[in-house]
């Protein structure tokens, strides 16, 4: 009799081992998983809190802004077979997939939206922008024009600071870009972009500004950087690059032929492209300048 009690306590007592080992485990897991998470939270902590007072100043994205129907744009090769081209309109995705494929560039002015975000607790001031790596070389884009229809604007949005390049120049500045004069369609560079530093708050509940970058050439291909201006507290005065659509540390513009070999015509913004011979080119436009005045940025 007592033998069977013992050896039922024998089996409940391993039954109790068994059964109980699972939460046991699971206990210590859980504590794991809580451990875990707390030192991931404490690394996260202090990556937000390096990134707001040791980390880069600022952060900069770029995109294109809408094309603008004035826009001149250009294939280097020649373009002979109609069937090769898309069968969507200007603003279609297939329109401007057979344009990157070809590699096609705008003509004598390009324009890159930039915004910059100030990431330090306290005052970012932005002071200075500059072409660097500039490189220019007689054109190539001799091939193919490609012209846009015309149409309107989307209108109503908020303009960003407008900066002018020109690439002409032997150091190109940051000219204040006033726009274009409707009589004649040439651009009004007013002076200096920078000639009034650009006070921004950082850290968590940041400010931003956007800037519309246009650059301009004449007969000639330019491949160039840029680079932002900034001072905060603690880190003084420093020099930080845009990077382009498509991770590209550089932009280009192509230059003016005298005659591009063919052109590819559209007629309406809904209707594919028509394939045209021989264009000449319109003339690169105008740049009305003032008086520049230095800005406090460093060089």
């Amino acid at each position: 009799m007592f033998a069977v009690i013992g050896a039922v306590g024998v089996v409940v007592s391993s039954a109790v081992a068994i059964w109980g080992l699972p939460a046991a485990v699971q206990s210590s897991d859980v504590a794991k998983q809580a451990e875990a998470r707390e030192r991931n939270k404490d690394k996260q902590d202090d990556a937000k809190e390096e990134r707001l007072t040791i980390g880069p100043a600022i952060d900069i994205a770029a995109g294109d802004p809408n094309l603008s129907f004035s826009h001149q744009f250009a294939l280097a090769q020649r373009t002979t077979n109609a069937a090769s081209l898309p069968d969507g309109g200007f603003l279609s995705d297939k329109y401007w997939a057979w344009f990157a494929k070809n590699k096609g560039l705008q003509v004598n002015e390009a324009t890159v939206r930039v915004t910059i975000f100030p990431i330090h607790r306290g005052t970012v001031v932005i002071q200075n922008m500059r072409i660097t790596n500039l490189s220019c070389k007689p054109t190539r884009y001799t091939g193919t024009a490609v012209v846009p229809p015309s149409f309107g604007d989307s209108g109503g949005e908020a303009l960003p600071t407008a900066v002018a390049f020109d690439l002409t120049e032997p150091v190109p500045r940051p000219w204040k870009n006033e726009g274009r004069t409707p009589a004649d369609g040439a651009w009004n560079l007013s002076g200096n972009a920078f000639a009034k530093a650009i006070y921004l708050d950082g850290g968590e509940d940041f400010d931003a500004r956007a800037f519309d970058l246009s650059f301009f050439t004449k007969d000639k291909d330019c491949e160039f950087g840029v680079e932002v201006n900034v001072t905060t507290a603690g880190r003084g005065d420093e020099w930080y690059r845009v990077v382009f659509p498509g991770r590209r540390p550089t932009y280009k513009v192509a230059g003016r032929p005298e005659r591009y070999e063919t052109s590819v015509i559209s007629e309406s913004v809904e209707k594919p492209p028509v394939l045209r011979g021989p264009r000449t080119p319109i003339e690169p436009p105008t740049l009305r300048k003032g008086t520049f005045l230095p800005a406090r940025g460093r060089a």
